[in-house]
């Protein structure tokens, strides 16, 4: 089969995928290129590229996403088409402990303001500046699936208080009763939560619920000493209501790992303020892309022997007609 990462430049990731798949080709393509290849294509691999119904076409029969994320697909034109969409979730692959690493990183690196440190070794200075401490401090973590979970978990070490935020608010599983928090509310809830919060860590998935779920109702809820950290999709903030917020000191500062566009542009005017951010690379360890490279392969392996993927978001999709694999 003909695998194509709907982008270049990811060398690492397709090699890895590659391992997995040694009888198959596994190739990259530029976006604007992409209607170029379709007719060969057996399955698109979208990473942060839009897909609509001009490129869902062809001998597509499969759109697999390297990760959890499946916002830049038109999900309703590959179902039209008999193209299954399917993910591999965050939990159990090393992807949701990788990013809720990149959350605690990135939480750190606001409360003991890194960036003033790295000034202070630069001008000869000692025991400055003073920094806040993780320790009895609250995080509200909204959106309470794997990745937040796993945040959740880790700063449990750090002896911080927890509050869970997500859609329809707990459910009672099993995975959730290893993970105590304080409080668990439903996004009906969320200004209450925020009000709480010295740090609210954003890990729900982008969909019409969630996009622009943090704008300026939200940050005029939180104290003006409590940080926002995103590591979900850059649509879930406002990008003016954050830059309004950071402007106006509503809060103290924000940690960023997804951004609206990608790649970040680095001159947006967010980055005048008290923002510290990495580019998108939460996922981007060897444990978590190795985990994905291998839930990828079983979904092609599925797709090769006519069975539909594991977490497919389409199934209907088989039953709409489209290509035969070989």
């Amino acid at each position: 089969m003909k695998i194509y990462f709907c982008r270049t430049g990811l060398g690492a990731i397709r090699d890895l995928l590659q391992r997995e798949l040694p009888h198959d080709e596994v190739l990259e393509c530029a976006p604007e290129h992409l209607p170029e290849v379709i007719g060969t294509a057996d399955v698109l691999i979208p990473t942060i590229t839009p897909l609509d119904a001009r490129v869902l076409a062809g001998s597509v029969r499969l759109v697999q996403q390297f990760g959890a994320g499946l916002d830049t697909v038109d999900i309703p034109a590959a179902t039209a088409k008999g193209i299954y969409v399917a993910n591999v979730p965050a939990a159990g692959t090393g992807n949701a402990e990788s990013v809720a690493e990149i959350a605690v990183l990135l939480m750190l690196a606001l409360a003991r303001r890194f960036p003033a440190t790295q000034e202070s070794l630069r001008a000869g200075r000692v025991a400055t500046p003073i920094g806040r401490a993780l320790q009895e401090r609250t995080a509200v973590i909204v959106g309470f699936g794997g990745i937040g979970r796993e945040t959740a978990r880790r700063l449990q070490g750090f002896g911080m208080r927890l509050i869970a935020v997500s859609r329809r608010g707990p459910k009672n599983t099993a995975e959730e009763a290893e993970v105590p928090v304080a409080h668990h509310y439903s996004q009906q809830g969320l200004h209450e939560a925020l009000r709480e919060a010295d740090f609210v860590v954003l890990a729900p998935p982008l969909n019409e619920e969630t996009r622009g779920l943090m704008g300026a109702a939200e940050f005029a809820a939180m104290k003006p000493s409590a940080y926002v950290i995103n590591v979900a999709r850059g649509g879930v903030i406002d990008h003016g209501a954050l830059l309004e917020a950071l402007r106006a000191e509503r809060i103290a500062g924000a940690g960023l790992d997804v951004f609206w566009e990608e790649p970040a542009d680095p001159q947006d005017p967010i980055f005048a303020h008290n923002v510290i951010a990495t580019p998108h690379v939460g996922g981007a360890t060897d444990l978590g892309l190795r985990g994905i490279a291998r839930g990828v392969a079983a979904n092609i392996e599925r797709l090769r022997r006519g069975e539909p993927p594991a977490n497919c978001v389409n199934p209907e999709a088989g039953g709409a007609g489209g290509n035969p694999v070989n």
